[in-house]
């Protein structure tokens, strides 16, 4: 027993050395995506849900996008350019998506409403997870608003056509 009493001040201080690097998960702020996936559904449907991510590669970074109405099979994915990161970083920045970090509230009296998801990797290693269902962080709007413009610009100057409703 006074064997294990000994052990216990370097497991503390191993663990009191390791909780930093858990705590820096949370961003400062945005700056360096590494992956980005933003999704929020309109509908009941599977096509209803529209889904916008955007990925570093080795060649630069790709952008998906799949518009309301499209199957989740036929997403338009493409290269796009640093000018289009640092609008979305801007973006981002502007509206605080760090301060979202675990944000993850639902309406639960409410069984066919509308939500979304946020997940982004930065390359430092932090990241942001959101999850909301009839709730949302402050600046979702504009963050919605502002994601819309600039992936459906993506899909739009592709010539793709949505489908009818």
């Amino acid at each position: 027993m006074k064997r294990f009493r000994s052990l216990i001040p370097p497991i503390l201080l191993v663990c009191m050395l390791l909780l930093p690097g858990c705590a820096r998960q949370k961003p400062r702020e945005i700056r360096g995506i590494d992956h980005l996936r933003f999704t929020y559904s309109c509908g009941m449907r599977i096509s209803d849900q529209v889904v916008y991510t955007l990925d570093k590669t080795e060649e630069g970074y790709t952008a998906t996008v799949k518009p309301q109405g499209v199957d989740p099979d036929e997403p338009l994915s493409v290269p796009v350019d640093d000018g289009f990161v640092r609008q979305v970083e801007e973006l981002l920045r502007s509206c605080r998506v760090e301060k979202w970090y675990r944000f993850q509230k639902r309406d639960r009296r409410i069984m066919d409403g509308i939500g979304f998801t946020l997940y982004l990797t930065q390359e430092d290693g932090t990241k942001v997870d959101a999850v909301g269902y009839m709730r949302w962080p402050e600046g979702y709007g504009s963050v919605e608003t502002g994601l819309n413009s600039l992936f459906f610009g993506l899909w739009e100057a592709s010539g793709r056509e949505l489908p009818s409703p």
